[in-house]
């Protein structure tokens, strides 16, 4: 029932808004574990925009958020979903971001503990509404880039049961930064091979 009102919902404040479309084009959040305040952040730039999502104001869903007993590594289902009134204040954000995985790898280290690191595609739409009348200031926001979004999650076995449970993960619209130099130092190191073979 909730998820059908918050349809409605989406639905009239798209039909009642007449701007073009705000691109979103980066980003990057942190979940916390499971029933730990402030549950998760958001940070969203673009179209000279600045929006930070500090907390909900209602209740999440998504496998991710509520991955309370469950098997991090099944893409059937959304790994984020939240709609509704995302920020207070005047005005409000409102709106839905989600988050699916199209592809993961993932790994055991000491503990027990297991990392999962996602490949996923995000929607993003959200408005800015005024609190007196209800109608939107600005938006849509959307996602405005291609490029997938990474997500590195951390989970703790539910031991003797073969289930897990979320104690927190990292969003970001662009790959890591120690991927980016480790892409670096190899290629560096396959230019400097292929350069002293040219010399000899």
């Amino acid at each position: 029932m909730k998820r059908l009102s918050l349809l409605v919902v989406l639905l009239f404040l798209a039909a009642l808004s007449h701007a073009e479309s705000i691109k979103l084009t980066s980003g990057s959040g942190t979940m916390y574990p499971f029933q730990v305040a402030p549950g998760f952040t958001f940070h969203f730039t673009g179209g000279g925009y600045n929006i930070l999502i500090p907390g909900a104001l209602d209740d999440p869903g998504g496998s991710l958020w509520n991955c309370l007993g469950c098997d991090p590594t099944m893409l059937s289902q959304s790994l984020f979903v939240f709609g509704g009134n995302l920020t207070s204040g005047d005005p409000y954000l409102s709106g839905i971001v989600s988050f699916d995985a199209v592809s993961f790898v993932s790994s055991i280290g000491p503990g027990g503990i297991l990392t999962v690191r996602y490949k996923a595609t995000v929607f993003i739409d959200l408005f800015l509404i005024d609190n007196t009348t209800g109608f939107p200031v600005a938006g849509p926001f959307v996602w405005g880039g291609p490029d997938p979004w990474y997500i590195t999650a951390k989970f703790r076995r539910d031991l003797p049961s073969t289930a897990y449970t979320q104690m927190g993960a990292t969003f970001i619209s662009s790959p890591e930064p120690t991927t980016i130099v480790l892409l670096g130092t190899g290629l560096l190191g396959i230019g400097w091979r292929k350069y002293r073979s040219a010399v000899r």
